[in-house]
């Protein structure tokens, strides 16, 4: 897509536990997006929105596919660096759920489109060019 790549390093001392260390790049006065393909609980992403914060990223956004968003997410995520937090819907939860930093964004025109070509064996990747 055309912009530079910062690479926040994540270690697993435990299982289930995650930190961010370190980043790899430069995100200085920058607006960063980390994404991932899964939020559970949030810790791992609400620790690498801060320290991209104190590497001195200007604005730093979370986008991630499926909000599990259990325990302590939304809470998190709300305290967090995070300017907004976007996750899809494909697991529900009710709107006030989501607190003002959570925007939630709909895959069912895409999925529906997805479903409608494989019956007509048409092509799904060029869904995605």
């Amino acid at each position: 897509i055309g912009v530079p790549l910062a690479v926040v390093d994540k270690r697993r001392p435990l299982p289930n536990q995650a930190e961010a260390v370190n980043i790899i790049g430069d995100v200085e006065g920058k607006r960063c997006v980390v994404i991932d393909d899964i939020v559970d609980t949030g810790g791992t992403m609400v620790e690498a929105a801060h320290i991209l914060k104190k590497s001195g990223a200007k604005e730093v956004l979370g986008v991630a596919t499926h909000g599990i968003l259990s325990g302590p997410a939304v809470e998190r995520i709300t305290k967090s660096d995070f300017s907004h937090f976007i996750v899809t819907n494909t697991i529900y939860h009710p709107d006030e759920f989501y607190g003002y930093k959570i925007k939630v964004i709909s895959v069912a025109r895409l999925i529906a489109e997805s479903i409608k070509r494989i019956a007509l064996s048409e092509s799904v990747s060029e869904l995605f060019r």
